[in-house]
C-alpha cells in the first residue's frame, strides 16, 4: 500500500507540472502549446519466468503408523525394560511376563516329540521287519498245524482200535485169572501172572507216552477234549490194570482169600465196564472229529500267512511308517505351539518407533484385552488432507511433490503423495490424500496444523505479468493489457494462462520484453501519448 501511495504522487505531481507548463506556454503565446494532456504511467517490460497452478489445501500431521501393544498371554509383568519416550527398534524386548508354567509345558512337548521321533525312526527300522516275521511265524504255525494234523490222522482211530483192544484183553486176563485164582495156583499160572504184569506195566507206559502227546495236542487246540479226555481214561485204565495185574500176581504167589477173589471179580466187573466203554468211543469215530479240527487248524493257519503275504505285497509297514511320522508331526506342532507361547510371554516392539505411552509398571497384571505399550514411527509423517473430487483428476499419485507449512517451522517442507483413496467420502464428496514427508530430525508432530500446496500444473517458460496489469473488457469478454511504444501506448488483446497468486501467465498477444503498463492503465486509450514515470 505504502508504494502504491507513492506511485500516485508522482504520477499528481508529473500531472501538475505538464498543467503548469502547458498554461505557461498559453500565457506567453510560445509556440508549441498542446491542447491534450500527456499521461503519466508505470511501465515494466515482460519477463519470462515459471508459474505454476496450485491446490491449497488443509490437514494434519499424522505419524506414519501406530501401534497399539497388546500382551498375548496374561500374567505379572516381571521385567519393564523401557520408558516413556525411548526409541526403541523392532524387535526389541519391552517388557516380561511371568512364564514358568510355560517353560513347564514346552518341556513337556519336547518330550513328546523326542519320543514321538524315537518311535517313527524304529517304524522306518522295524516296520518291515515286523511285517515279514509275521510271514515267518505265520509260515511256521502253518507247518506245525499239518504235523499236527498227520499225527491225529496216524494216530485216532489207530488209539480208538487199540483201546478196544486193549480192553478185551485185561478183561479176558482178568477173568482167567479169577478162575485161576478159584481153583489154586499152579507153577504154569505164576508164570502167566508174571507175563501178565509185565504186559501190563508196558501198557501202563505206552498209555503215559500218548497221554503227553494228547495233551501237547490238545493245547495247540489240534484235538477235542474229548478225545484228550480219552487218553486220560486210557491212562487211568492202564494204571488200573497195572494195578490189578500186580495184585493178580501177589495173589497167585501168595494164595488167593476170600476178600481176594471177591476183589478180583470186582475188577472183571470194572473191566467190563471199560470194554463197553471203548467199544462206545469206537462206535462214535471221535478220531473224525479230532481229524476236521485238526484240518481247520492247518486252514486257520493258512489263512494266517496269506495274510501276512498280502501285508507285504501291500507294503503295509509304509502305512505304519507314514502313521509314526503324523504322530511325529503332531507333536512338532505342539512342540511349535508351547514355544510360540513361551515367546508369547516375551513383549517385543511390533515397529521402530518412539514409546509414546506405557500404560502399565513393573508388577502390574497383564491382560490381553488391555494395551501395555503404544509406539509411533514419527521419523516418516504423513500429512492427510481432503480433496474434492473435482481436484482429483489434478493429481499424480507416482510420488506428486507438495510443500507443507506449520507454525512450527519457519521454512516449508517437502513431501510427496503417497496414497490417494480409492473412495470418496459420500458426505464431502472428497477423497483423502496422503503426503509423505522425511521427519528424520522429528520437528513434525502428529497433530500439528499444516497448510499443504500441491502444484498441479508448471510452466517454466512463461510470459508472466502482475494480475493488476490485466483489464477485463467486460462489453467484449476479452483481456487486454496497455504496451508502450514510441511514447504512445498500444492496446493489445491477450489471452492468459495460470494464475499463481498476483502474477498470471499471458499465453498469446504479447512478446517478452515489451513495455507494459502496469500504473495508469485504467484510463489510458489507444494511441494516446503518454510519459513514462517509473520509480
Amino acid at each position: 500500500m505504502k508504494k502504491f501511495g507513492i506511485i500516485i504522487l508522482i504520477i499528481l505531481i508529473a500531472l501538475a507540472a505538464i498543467f503548469i507548463r502547458a498554461a505557461s506556454r498559453r500565457q506567453t503565446g510560445e509556440p508549441g502549446a498542446i491542447a491534450a494532456t500527456i499521461k503519466a504511467v508505470e511501465v515494466m517490460k515482460a519477463p519470462r519466468g515459471e508459474i505454476r497452478s496450485e491446490l491449497q489445501l488443509s490437514g494434519t500431521i499424522e505419524a506414519n503408523s501406530r501401534v497399539t501393544v497388546f500382551p498375548e498371554v496374561p500374567g505379572k509383568i516381571i521385567r519393564m525394560d523401557v520408558d516413556e519416550g525411548a526409541r526403541v527398534t523392532k524387535g526389541q524386548t519391552l517388557a516380561v511376563i511371568e512364564h514358568a508354567e510355560l517353560a513347564l509345558q514346552v518341556r513337556q512337548a519336547e518330550a513328546a516329540h523326542r519320543a514321538a521321533q524315537t518311535a517313527f525312526d524304529q517304524a522306518q527300522k522295524l516296520a518291515k521287519i515286523r511285517v515279514q516275521s509275521q510271514i515267518d511265524q505265520a509260515s511256521a504255525q502253518l507247518s506245525s498245524a499239518i504235523v499236527a494234523l498227520q499225527q491225529v490222522e496216524d494216530l485216532s482211530q489207530t488209539r480208538t482200535t487199540s483201546q478196544v483192544e486193549q480192553a478185551k484183553a485185561g478183561l479176558e486176563s482178568l477173568k482167567a485169572n479169577l478162575e485161576k485164582i478159584k481153583r489154586g495156583a499152579r507153577d504154569e499160572d505164576l508164570r502167566q501172572a508174571e507175563a501178565a504184569l509185565a504186559g501190563a506195566k508196558a501198557s501202563l507206559t505206552n498209555a503215559r507216552n500218548n497221554h503227553k502227546r494228547m495233551k501237547k495236542l490238545f493245547e495247540n487246540g489240534a484235538i477235542s477234549k474229548q478225545s484228550f479226555e480219552s487218553a486220560m481214561t486210557q491212562l487211568d485204565v492202564a494204571a488200573s490194570q497195572y494195578e490189578v495185574a500186580s495184585q493178580q500176581y501177589t495173589l497167585i504167589q501168595n494164595g488167593a482169600r476170600e476178600e481176594d477173589i471177591q476183589a478180583m471179580e470186582a475188577q472183571v466187573a470194572q473191566a467190563e465196564a471199560a470194554l463197553k466203554l471203548a467199544y462206545a468211543q469206537a462206535d462214535t469215530k471221535t478220531w473224525e472229529k479230532d481229524k476236521a479240527l485238526a484240518q481247520s487248524q492247518v486252514e486257520g493257519a493258512g489263512a494266517t500267512l496269506r495274510a501276512a503275504e498280502a501285508l507285504v505285497a501291500a507294503k503295509s509297514w509304509e502305512a505304519e511308517i507314514i502313521a509314526a511320522e503324523t504322530v511325529m508331526q503332531q507333536a512338532k506342532v505342539a512342540l511349535d505351539l508351547a514355544q510360540e507361547r513361551l515367546n508369547d510371554a516375551t513383549i517385543t516392539a511390533p515397529i521402530a518407533g518412539i514409546l509414546s505411552m506405557r500404560y502399565l509398571d513393573l508388577g502390574g497384571l497383564a491382560s490381553p484385552t488391555a494395551p501395555i505399550f503404544e509406539i509411533v514411527d514419527m521419523d516418516t509423517v504423513k500429512a492427510t488432507v481432503s480433496v474434492i473430487e473435482a481436484d482429483l483428476g489434478k493429481l499424480d499419485p507416482e510420488n506428486q511433490e507438495a510443500w507443507i507449512e506449520v507454525d512450527a517451522l519457519a521454512q516449508p517442507v517437502t513431501g510427496k503423495i503417497s496414497l490417494i483413496s480409492p473412495v470418496l467420502d459420500q458426505a464431502s464428496r472428497s477423497a483423502k490424500v496422503e503426503i509423505t514427508i522425511d521427519n528424520a530430525a522429528l520437528r513434525l508432530k502428529p497433530g500439528m496444523f499444516a497448510k499443504v500446496k500441491i502444484p498441479v500444473e508448471i510452466h517454466e517458460n512463461a510470459i508472466l505479468l502482475p494480475r493488476s496489469a490485466v483489464i477485463e473488457d467486460s462489453i467484449r469478454n476479452t483481456q487486454i493489457v496497455f504496451v508502450v511504444a514510441d511514447g504512445r501506448s498500444k492496446r493489445r488483446q491477450v489471452e492468459m494462462g495460470l494464475a499463481e497468486g498476483s502474477r498470471v501467465e499471458i499465453t498469446n498477444g504479447l512478446s517478452e520484453g515489451e513495455q507494459v503498463v502496469i500504473a495508469g492503465q485504467h484510463t489510458l486509450k489507444d494511441g494516446e501519448e503518454v510519459t513514462v514515470m517509473n520509480p
